[in-house]
């Protein structure tokens, strides 16, 4: 069973690897503390990130490992505001999603904020500027716009439109705050404006290999990694310029840049 942390370069197969992944991160990762917890973070120069929420019991002195999310450390950059936070029943303590909006406009989407308690003035309120990446459930490529069309039977979507899909669809229009399940789940189709394949490395060993992407959104650029699984019988080259369109399912996380600045060195 393949996993998203494919997306960045690792073979991810089972629980014991997602746990044996866990370790890696708190022991070769910079640590965020929180109140009651920490991020555990992880870094690659490729821009392949790990962030890990753990949980500390003051009694036992014992630390427990909440979740672990994969995120790509990206260039697109894009000053957001605060429009709703949600919650859901399974969330810890440490897990923060909200809609996120452009400031003066309706355009918003749905996000994983990464490492935001680790910041003392944090709050899910006014505006902050966040690294944003996409982290793919599933991808497909076509080589252009009516190839796309013809293939989805799709007449109406609107490229370049960052679409809730699934639970997110049905949170956005209910009232009650919680919720059995979080599943975020954003569609894409966009352009691709630039490709290039990434080497992840841990430990000084190579790990693996993903693609990097940069789509076109009508918020800005938006970076995707991608499963070398994902894109092996295509040619590097066709994915870049073109007009070639990739259709994407996945889960939008946004990093507040000012980890980057005051408390997180890669």
């Amino acid at each position: 069973m393949a996993t998203v942390f494919e997306n960045i370069g690792f073979n991810i197969q089972d629980e014991d690897g997602a746990y044996r992944l866990a370790d890696f991160v708190l022991n070769s990762g910079s640590i965020l503390p929180v109140e009651n917890g920490a991020y555990a973070v992880w870094s690659d120069k490729s821009g392949a990130e790990v962030w890990e929420r753990l949980a500390l019991d003051h009694e036992t002195k014992s630390v427990s490992l909440l979740n672990l999310d994969p995120h790509f450390n990206g260039r697109c950059v894009w000053h957001l505001e605060f429009a709703r936070e949600f919650t859901a029943e399974r969330d810890d303590m440490l897990d923060c999603k909200a809609l996120l909006k452009l400031p003066d406009s309706e355009q918003s989407f749905c996000g994983r904020i990464m490492g935001s308690f680790a910041i003392p003035d944090f709050s899910p309120a006014g505006e902050y500027d966040f690294q944003v990446s996409m982290i793919p459930h599933s991808i497909t490529f076509f080589k252009d716009e009516l190839e796309m069309r013809k293939a989805l039977s799709d007449e109406t979507t609107a490229l370049g439109v960052l679409a809730p899909v699934g639970m997110y669809m049905r949170m956005l229009n209910s009232e009650d705050e919680q919720f059995q399940t979080d599943i975020l789940m954003t569609r894409l189709a966009a352009e691709i404006v630039t490709g290039d394949v990434r080497f992840m490395i841990a430990d000084k060993t190579p790990v693996g290999e993903f693609l990097h992407l940069v789509l076109n959104t009508h918020f800005g650029e938006l970076d995707i990694a991608v499963s070398q699984n994902q894109y092996e019988t295509k040619e590097l080259t066709s994915l870049c310029g073109g007009g070639m369109i990739a259709v994407v399912n996945g889960i939008i996380s946004a990093k507040l840049v000012k980890i980057e600045k005051a408390d997180y060195n890669d």
